[in-house]
């Protein structure tokens, strides 16, 4: 039987899941199809890995501890801070807006906030919280803003943020004020004047507040910084500096110190995470203090109290210790912990506090952070590397832990030494069960933008540098933590587009139907680029999987059954089928998503198996006698072969029969002369024939014999 091929090639129409048709290609939201002027440029692949070099900035500095928030259906704006190889005062903040659409960042500027007490301050954690302000309305008469049911200084609103006018909704301001000073909950003053605004004005204020948790050399200048009053025109290329608060006034724009005493506890910080905000006066952050006997500090930072030169001290609710209590390994100090309601685990369900130690998970309920409690530990697990440590050797390095929250999975990273990889795993039900995945290794290649571009960029690369990760929209905003502009990058990388993430989140490319004229499919073939890069720098890319359906396929609900790595599928009968294809974009490689060109589907056609001729001399209408030479051989023992008897004038199908069952009779001659019984022997000379008698044919009809494989 002749084969045939069809293509479905990954240079026609697109459309997202969301809007599933199946003519055309269905897309995941992390995937899109990129075209070009040659046949190659023409793919589907996930959304690129965007790379960008602070260090190759105008104002070039290292940075670190990435943190993104979203702040429309297209922009994420993503804050780093600044990594120096020596400790200082000032610390700057580098702010990126990363276009979803386009999938490309795009430089800001930078701030620099001068931390209080101007001695050398290590940057332990780092966060960024956005406030929106939008109760009551104004009128603008110049730079005087009269506020009506208005609460400017009860929502504790910091001089230094800006405001719009005709909307409470961001995306919809075109021109921001900046507001120079706050008089009471209804009236301000704008740094510029905005022209007259009749009253009963909607608006909205925008305020920033970057957090930092420092150690220091002097241990009580450490602790927890904020900067109020900041607001997104402040990052400029040339930057703006937040001073450090000498001040007893609050909400001024300045860098303040919140602190539970005179002389603040919190003295061996080791991360900062936060809560969402649950009113302009309550937004609660909770950090980890010590490394091998630990403490918890909860901490609200929009609360009030008394300030001395630039610090606050907190009390009450407003500042919550827990007692000490002892852990295993060595606490990390790399922006460490991450506070989620998870949907896995024995923290299912249950807000709780993770990080890391050098060689375990630890978990804390929120509801154990209590006055006092030494006991506020939930439950840990120590590292366990998938397939064991006789696989894959323990770093016991673990750094930092980040959270994919629609994949309900943890990111955990390590120093960055060249053996150690880091990981993206469930936390564990049992302390030894395996994590699930690793990811990252240094394959020696820099991503500056001088270097060969024969060079593919590796995404999961390391450099033996240790990274640290955000991670938004299903997005990881990943940071190579270096110092030098040879290994300092950051890269977005689409990691819920790996294959084993829940299929609801429908993170997987959908091809279009084929519509097969076929008796029988057999396989199908994947066209795809198997490695990037030229000559010496040829990297490999990262495989794909497929799965089949036959039902369900224009409302797309039909189940979907895997295929093996030779895409065989071996379908009788079947006249539309359609394929689903996902991606890997984890593991021990380089970890470059694949490029799928499209799809072959190879079938036979409705012919006389190939290997086959119609006998006219043999066969027989009066006998109803039907037979074929063995043109062909099999090479082995020859498969059942499959007999079909249609009416030639209707196409109805009048006999089925196939070579094991016999419901009606097979012979076979070697000399086409003397007929015995059928066997699958393999052709053996030039005069080798086969014959069917079927057990019953009506009369009078005009018969169409097809033989096939069955």
């Amino acid at each position: 039987m002749a084969k045939i091929a069809l293509e479905q090639l990954a240079s026609s129409t697109t459309t997202p899941i969301s809007s599933y048709d199946s003519t055309k290609w269905n897309l995941g939201s992390l995937f899109k199809q990129y075209t070009g002027s040659n046949a190659e440029d023409n793919y589907i692949s996930t959304i690129p890995n965007t790379l960008v070099r602070p260090m190759e900035e105008s104002t070039a500095f290292a940075v670190m501890y990435p943190h993104v928030i979203t702040v429309s259906p297209t922009i994420d704006w993503v804050f780093l801070v600044e990594n120096l190889a020596s400790a200082s005062a000032l610390r700057r903040v580098m702010l990126y807006e990363y276009n979803k659409s386009t999938n490309l960042y795009s430089w800001r500027g930078f701030i620099t906030l001068t931390l209080p007490t101007a001695t050398a301050h290590t940057i332990r954690g780092f966060r960024v919280a956005r406030y929106v302000h939008t109760t009551g309305t104004v009128g603008v008469s110049g730079t005087a803003v009269t506020g009506s049911s208005t609460q400017f200084q009860t929502e504790r609103i910091a001089a230094g943020a800006r405001i719009g006018f005709g909307s409470t909704d961001p995306e919809a301001i075109t021109t921001w004020y900046p507001i120079s000073s706050i008089t009471n909950d209804t009236s301000l003053t704008l740094g510029v004047s905005a022209g007259t605004i009749s009253a009963g004005t909607a608006y909205v204020i925008e305020e920033l507040r970057p957090m930092l948790v420092t150690t220091n050399a002097t241990i009580a200048n450490g602790g927890l910084f904020v900067a109020k009053g900041v607001n997104y025109n402040d990052f400029t290329t040339t930057g703006t500096t937040i001073s450090a608060s000498a001040s007893t006034v609050d909400n001024l724009k300045l860098v303040y110190k919140l602190s539970d005493a005179a002389t603040t506890t919190l003295q061996v910080g080791g991360g900062l995470m936060i809560d969402y905000e649950v009113s302009k006066t309550q937004h609660d952050v909770y950090i980890i203090n010590g490394t091998t006997t630990v403490s918890v500090f909860k901490v609200n930072v929009r609360g009030s109290g008394t300030i001395t030169t630039g610090q606050m001290v907190l009390t009450g609710s407003d500042m919550v210790i827990t007692g000490a209590q002892a852990v295993t390994g060595t606490t990390s100090q790399t922006n460490n912990g991450r506070l989620v309601t998870a949907s896995h685990g024995p923290g299912n369900g249950v807000k709780s506090l993770y990080f890391v130690t050098t060689n375990r998970i630890y978990r804390a309920a929120v509801s154990n952070i209590t006055s006092g409690n030494t006991t506020w530990q939930s439950d840990n697990r120590i590292e366990a590397t998938p397939g064991g440590s006789n696989t894959i050797p323990l770093s016991t390095t673990l750094a930092s832990i980040e959270y994919i929250g629609s994949a309900d999975t943890f990111i955990i990273t390590t120093t960055g030494t060249s053996s150690a990889k880091s990981y993206i795993t469930q936390y564990p039900n049992t302390s030894g069960d395996l994590f699930d995945y690793v990811w990252g290794a240094d394959f020696k290649l820099q991503d500056a933008s001088t270097s060969s571009t024969d060079a593919p960029s590796i995404p999961a690369n390391t450099l033996s540098v240790a990274f640290s990760v955000w991670s938004e929209n299903g997005i990881a905003h990943i940071c190579r933590n270096g110092t030098v502009a040879t290994n300092m990058r950051v890269v977005a990388i689409p990691f819920l587009t790996h294959w084993d993430f829940p299929d609801s989140l429908n993170q997987f490319v959908i091809s279009p139907k084929f519509i097969v004229p076929a008796s029988k499919i057999e396989r199908v073939n994947v066209l795809q680029a198997t490695y990037l890069g030229l000559n010496e720098f040829q990297v490999p890319t990262e495989p794909v999987r497929l799965f089949y359906r036959t039902t369900g396929i224009d409302d797309n609900s039909g189940a979907w059954t895997a295929l093996n790595k030779r895409g065989d599928i071996n379908l009788a009968g079947v006249t539309t089928i359609q394929f689903k294809v996902e991606y890997s974009t984890l593991g021990l490689g380089p970890m470059i998503p694949a490029r799928l060109y499209g799809l072959t589907l190879i079938y036979e056609d409705e012919t006389t198996d190939s290997h086959y001729l119609p006998s006219a001399d043999l066969s027989n209408k009066t006998t109803k006698t039907f037979a074929w030479k063995f043109q062909t051989a099999f090479g082995t023992t020859v498969p059942t072969l499959r007999v079909r008897l249609y009416n030639a004038v209707t196409n109805g199908l009048i006999d089925d029969d196939d070579s094991v069952t016999q419901t009606g009779t097979w012979e076979k001659s070697t000399n086409g002369t003397t007929w015995g019984a059928y066997n699958n022997t393999d052709k053996s000379n030039d005069t080798t024939f086969i014959r069917f008698i079927p057990a019953s044919v009506p009369d009078n009809v005009q018969v169409r014999a097809l033989l096939t494989q069955a």
